[in-house]
């Protein structure tokens, strides 16, 4: 009987061995779910009476994260707040996913959501969607009210392409787990031959 719990043993071990790095892994390299933008149609005036603010400003660089994107945007005037001259706006990298496409260095009016602590990532000040950015920016801003000079940028020194405090928080918690993993099958690996 012996011999048969020792080879179930060292089933099981060869089979936690694969399949947790296999379940970890699986959340870093599965692909992201396909979706496809449908936009109910808003009237302009709830579309700004939603809105926290518009700006009108010229992306100036783009940074990939996986599915979406964040543009680095010179502003040279808002509507509904003061915004900072400089600032950073997430989207879905895919207009199927409902997300912007902008041009570089084209100047162009946008329709933001969620400020940073509001519903927006932590490598991005705003967002911003498809649907938002459908109506014509003259009727946008009609309804915005008065412009709004820019704030001063914040500290140029800034990497807009830096890891946020949660990025660099999954990456350790992924390499403890990872090591925690690799341990426990040593320590499986030297018991099976003691």
């Amino acid at each position: 009987m012996t011999g048969g719990a020792g080879t179930r043993r060292r089933r099981a071990a060869a089979v936690l061995i694969v399949a947790v790095p296999a379940m970890l892994g699986a959340g870093i390299w599965a692909p992201g779910t396909a979706c496809a933008c449908s936009c109910a149609a808003l009237a302009p005036e709830s579309i700004v009476a939603q809105a926290p603010v518009l700006v009108v400003g010229t992306p100036v660089a783009v940074t990939e994260h996986g599915v979406r994107a964040t543009y680095t945007i010179d502003v040279a005037r808002s509507y509904k707040q003061a915004v900072p001259s400089r600032i950073t706006v997430d989207t879905p990298s895919s207009s199927a996913a409902c997300g912007l496409s902008l041009e570089l260095h084209t100047t162009r009016t946008l329709v933001l959501g969620g400020p940073a602590g509001g519903g927006a990532p932590a490598h991005a000040d705003w967002t911003a969607t498809l649907c938002w950015n459908l109506a014509s920016p003259e009727v946008l801003t009609r309804h915005a009210g008065p412009a709004i000079t820019p704030l001063p940028a914040a500290d140029s020194n800034d990497d807009p392409g830096g890891l946020s405090a949660a990025g660099v928080a999954g990456i350790v918690v992924g390499a403890v787990g990872g090591l925690v993993v690799l341990a426990a099958a040593g320590w499986l690996l030297v018991r099976r031959f003691r």
